[in-house]
C-alpha cells in the first residue's frame, strides 16, 4: 500500500527534475523568452504529476509495462502542459525535446542508482572487512 509521504516524495522529485528542465529550456532553446506565472505554475504541477506517474516502476508490474505506461503518460501530460500554455512549436520539436530531455533524465536517474549502490556496497565490503 503507498504511503502519502511516497506520494510527496515522487510528486517533488518530479517537481525537482521539471523546474530544472525548464529553466534549461528557457535558457537555451528561448533565451530572452521570460517564465510566465502560467508557465512556472503548469510546470510544477505537471512534473510532480509525472513523479508520481513514476510509482509504477515500483508497482508489482513488468518492466516492459512499466515503462510503456510512464512514457506515453509522460508524453501526454507535456503535450497537456504545452496546450495549457498555448506554446507554439511543431508537433516534431515537441516531440524531439521530450525524447531529449527523457533520455537525459533517464541516464541522470541511472547513474544517481549506482552511485547509491556503489556506496551501500562500499559500506558493507568496509563492515564485513571489520570482521
Amino acid at each position: 500500500m503507498w504511503k502519502l509521504s511516497n506520494f510527496i516524495n515522487y510528486f517533488f522529485t518530479g517537481v525537482g527534475f521539471g523546474a530544472a528542465t525548464y529553466l534549461l529550456i528557457l535558457t537555451f532553446a528561448f533565451p530572452g523568452e521570460p517564465a510566465t506565472p502560467l508557465g512556472v505554475i503548469s510546470v510544477f504541477i505537471i512534473s510532480g504529476l509525472i513523479g508520481i506517474l513514476s510509482m509504477i516502476f515500483a508497482a508489482d508490474v513488468s518492466p516492459a509495462i512499466a515503462f510503456s505506461v510512464h512514457i506515453i503518460g509522460t508524453f501526454l501530460l507535456v503535450l497537456l502542459m504545452y496546450w495549457i500554455n498555448k506554446w507554439s512549436v511543431t508537433f516534431w520539436w515537441i516531440l524531439g525535446e521530450f525524447l531529449l530531455v527523457y533520455i537525459v533524465i533517464w541516464l541522470i536517474v541511472i547513474l544517481s542508482q549506482v552511485h547509491t549502490v556503489n556506496k551501500i556496497n562500499s559500506k558493507i565490503k568496509k563492515r564485513n572487512s571489520k570482521r
